[in-house]
């Protein structure tokens, strides 16, 4: 009948456009994919030859049946036996092991490899965490104690700034501590009588006195909640001793840096009590003893990874597991002057087509390929009020970025509160942060919608449909690709915002192609959940690709062209 051949045509056009478009941008074709399915978990290799056929990915020499562990986990050994082994030797049998750039993971692959058992090193690194969990719970018990002091007596200080804390209170202040056995019941009941002691130092009426008073509590909070929070309680009126607003953030700056070298680095005693000293700064005693709680219940995490980010490095052998190492896929790193020694040679891709339930990751598939026809609908939401006011300024750059060189709608907000429920209609980008485990509802989003939390663990329990964590929640409630933690990853293991929405918004790349060139790390927590082949803006791109720096686009702007 003649009214059918209208909509073939039409299909036929589209397809003709995504493959002209694809091979103008040379971005990851479906036959630069191998499919990793496991025989193990019902479901799943029925899942992969469903991608295979929707891709075209031909499954004769593309799709790989592994045997492996069908939980969350696999131990190292099975990972290096039941995984990683069977897929060199596949790649290599077929002779493909120069012609696949990417793994595409379906569900019921394993999520996480654990760490190899704790060697004697690591024993002792676990003796320094817990002998640090046990000195913070010390401290929490002195503050307390000084905090009730705060009103009652007003030594002269013996320091000119908050520290050391001791010096700003009465030598005989601390006597015979009464420690409760729980350092959390601890902490709250410092929280409670903090917020008591600032009502009552704001009604005393001698200057001299509520100034030391004010000072007291400032030092306190500081070594109980980090700089971050001083910088979020600054005293009203000027008091002698606290730092400014500025002082506060380029001393965070500089804490975070140093400390993000330590923790993807190796571990030994001595930088095990640097990692806790500069966590205390930032963070203070709850948030140092909050580390120590979770390297004493997770030994070894340092050699844990998710087993996307561990198969990026298919082919290197005898590499680090303790940390993370250097993505060589990196735009920022590869134009870096110069290069850490530890740099892989060589890298894959990875992503993991995955969900709570099987019919999550098969709505990822199918609403990947609709919305290629159309593009992502809907507004870009930034959500630029975390803890760290120094990556906030990603998150800003993002959204000026987008404001000012596309058409796509952009809602920042810089507050500290997150978007609240059911206040971000038509959501079809997202990047912001920071609530723990703790999915927020605030968006109506549309289909193929892209876009990430900023926390850790939000991948954890990536196959459990009643968590509540920020994967789990996105996927079930409609987004088509994120990323998040299996294990804590620490701020520096994310994309730049900037790096990966500048680049996917060209049309020019995948959404495997974006996270690897903008995610800092290899073997390390995080994971890719998307179609890997997905590029939602290939027909109708929002972005030129020369707005980009050319390094990062690797394509070098025409001297007889500027961008619009």
């Amino acid at each position: 009948m003649p009214h059918r051949g209208r909509p073939i045509t039409g299909m036929l056009l589209v397809a003709a456009g995504m493959l002209a478009a694809a091979t103008a941008s040379g971005q990851l074709a479906p036959q630069e994919v191998v499919v990793v399915a496991n025989a193990n978990a019902e479901g799943s290799v029925a899942l992969a030859k469903y991608y295979c056929a929707a891709r075209n990915i031909l499954p004769e020499d593309r799709l790989v049946v592994l045997k492996t562990a069908a939980g969350l986990t696999v131990d190292r050994d099975d990972y290096n036996k039941n995984i990683r082994d069977p897929l060199r030797k596949f790649l290599t049998d077929y002779k493909i092991d120069k012609k696949i750039r990417c793994l595409a993971l379906v569900w019921g692959v394993p999520v996480r490899v654990l760490g190899p058992k704790l060697t004697k090193e690591q024993r002792r690194v676990q003796v320094a965490w817990q002998a640090a969990y046990q000195r913070l719970h010390g401290r929490a018990a002195v503050n307390m104690t000084l905090l009730g002091t705060v009103g009652l007596t007003f030594p002269a200080p013996r320091t000119e700034t908050l520290r050391p804390l001791g010096h700003l209170f009465d030598p005989k202040a601390v006597g015979k501590l009464d420690e409760p056995g729980k350092t959390d019941k601890l902490l709250a009941k410092f929280a409670n009588l903090l917020r008591s002691k600032e009502l009552a130092v704001a009604r005393i009426t001698d200057r001299q006195k509520r100034t030391l008073a004010l000072r007291q509590l400032a030092a306190l909070r500081m070594d109980t909640y980090g700089l971050a929070t001083l910088l979020e309680n600054l005293p009203a009126e000027p008091v002698g001793g606290v730092p400014a607003a500025g002082q506060i953030r380029r001393e965070m700056a500089a804490a975070e840096a140093e400390l993000n070298k330590l923790l993807l680095g190796e571990r030994t005693p001595e930088i095990a009590h640097k990692i806790v000293k500069l966590t205390s700064t930032l963070r203070g005693i709850a948030g140092a003893h909050k580390f120590c709680q979770g390297r004493i219940l997770a030994p070894g995490t340092g050699e844990d990874a998710s087993v996307d980010s561990e198969l990026a490095l298919l082919w290197e052998d005898d590499y680090r597991l303790s940390g993370a190492l250097p993505n060589p896929m990196n735009w920022r790193l590869r134009a870096a002057t110069t290069r850490p020694a530890n740099v892989p040679k060589r890298l894959i891709m990875t992503a993991r087509i995955d969900g709570p339930t099987p019919r999550d990751a098969l709505r990822i598939i199918k609403d990947s390929i609709a919305t290629e026809k159309t593009g992502i609908a809907g507004k870009f939401y930034v959500d630029a009020g975390g803890k760290f006011p120094p990556y906030d300024v990603h998150l800003r750059n993002t959204a000026g970025m987008v404001e000012k060189y596309t058409k796509v709608p952009v809602v920042l907000d810089t507050r500290k509160e997150l978007f609240p429920p059911r206040s971000c209609p038509d959501a079809g980008l997202y990047v912001g942060w920071y609530s723990v485990r703790k999915y927020v509802p605030a968006f109506t989003w549309t289909k193929g919608a892209v876009g990430w939390h900023i926390a850790s663990f939000e991948a954890q329990h990536l196959r459990s449909p009643t968590s509540k964590q920020w994967c789990i929640k996105m996927i079930q409630n409609g987004v088509t690709a994120t990323c998040g933690a299996v294990n804590e990853p620490y701020l520096a293991a994310f994309p730049l915002p900037e790096d990966f929405f500048g680049l996917l918004l060209t049309g020019h790349y995948t959404v495997a192609e974006c996270y690897w060139k903008s995610v800092p790390h290899a073997s390390w927590r995080l994971t890719l959940i998307a179609d890997p082949l997905y590029n939602p803006f290939v027909i109708h791109p929002k972005l030129t690709v020369y707005r980009l720096p050319p390094a990062m686009s690797g394509i070098k702007l025409p001297t007889t062209r500027k961008p619009k």
